[in-house]
């Protein structure tokens, strides 16, 4: 006979391999809620998750733009003028962009298009001039190609870190101030943005250390340098109207049922791990004793070969005691 361990099975199933099954379990719970969420599966088609994100806001806005007969809201300072509807003024603008520079900083023979593009952005509500920007240029696209983007309108959703107050020298528009936002989006991360506008929206604090989520919409002008921290790098600049983002209610919700779930399954780990060394820790698991022989039903006849034949024993009468 010989000693062997307990196979896995049943009621005998060791305690690391029932935490290992719950652990399982929990990822395979964190994976699934993951991949049920159409924003896991936006980079099949190369779209922004931030647009993707915002798809809801953005049907609404259609319910916001004016009808012919309805006032303009008393929340925007629309100034009328031509745009790009006008053929002369687009003809122009296509000629003030001839002289704009990407990859250096703002110069003066970047103001002419630059201040055209702001007094465009001023005509119209923001909610129509986001109808009309484009959504899905990635910031890459913008790099390689931004004679292809330059002048053309674009809607994104910026997390604002930076904002800037200036003053602006005599312009044709005669702005006493001009605000400057620095931001990323879910495309761009670490690169961020360069956005002006001429109305701060209310809620955007001014400083360096500016934690906000905001829509703006706007023209590409060029890539601007920049210094930071004694390097230069570039930055998309666009000039255009800014407002606040949407709450994603949605997420916040998808966000606090993750954490319910994932508090749940730490409860039961923890649990099970305190029962687990409650009752198996402090003692030695249990073997069990096996028997690997087997009687055979007949013996050979050379069975009792190599015994003595004094220790032989003959189960006969004269051996046995006999009580009569």
């Amino acid at each position: 006979m010989r000693r062997r361990q307990a196979r896995p099975y049943g009621h005998t199933v060791p305690p690391t391999r029932l935490l290992s099954l719950l652990m399982g379990l929990a990822v395979m719970g964190v994976v699934y809620q993951r991949v049920k969420e159409p924003q896991f599966w936006r980079w099949l088609t190369n779209e922004s998750r931030a647009d993707s994100a915002d798809v809801a806001e953005s049907a609404n806005q259609k319910d916001l733009l004016p009808t012919p007969h309805s006032p303009l809201p008393t929340s925007e300072n629309i100034v009328p003028g031509p745009n790009e509807t006008d053929a002369d003024e687009l003809a122009k603008l296509r000629s003030n962009l001839k002289a704009v520079q990407d990859r250096v900083a703002l110069q003066d023979f970047d103001m002419s298009a630059y201040w055209q593009l702001l007094r465009w952005s001023r005509t119209r509500p923001i909610a129509e001039l986001e109808k009309l920007a484009r959504r899905d240029v990635p910031y890459s696209h913008l790099w390689d190609e931004p004679d292809l983007y330059r002048g053309q309108p674009i809607r994104l959703k910026l997390h604002i870190r930076r904002v800037l107050q200036y003053e602006p020298t005599k312009n044709p528009q005669d702005l006493k101030t001009v605000y400057e936002a620095w931001g990323w989006t879910e495309d761009s991360r670490s690169f961020p943005f360069c956005v002006v506008f001429p109305d701060k929206p209310a809620g955007l604090p001014i400083g360096t250390d500016v934690d906000a989520d905001f829509v703006f919409v706007g023209y590409f002008l060029k890539w601007m340098s920049y210094q930071a921290f004694d390097v230069k790098k570039n930055a998309p600049l666009l000039v255009g109207r800014l407002r606040p983002a949407a709450p994603t209610v949605r997420a916040a919700k998808g966000a606090g049922w993750e954490s319910a779930f994932l508090t749940l399954v730490g409860g039961v780990l923890l649990v099970s791990f305190i029962g687990w060394f409650a009752v198996n820790g402090l003692r030695r698991p249990r073997t069990i004793v096996a028997a690997t022989t087997a009687i055979p039903d007949e013996l050979p006849d050379n069975w009792l070969a190599g015994t003595p034949a004094d220790a032989r024993f003959d189960p006969t009468t004269e051996n046995l005691d006999v009580i009569p």
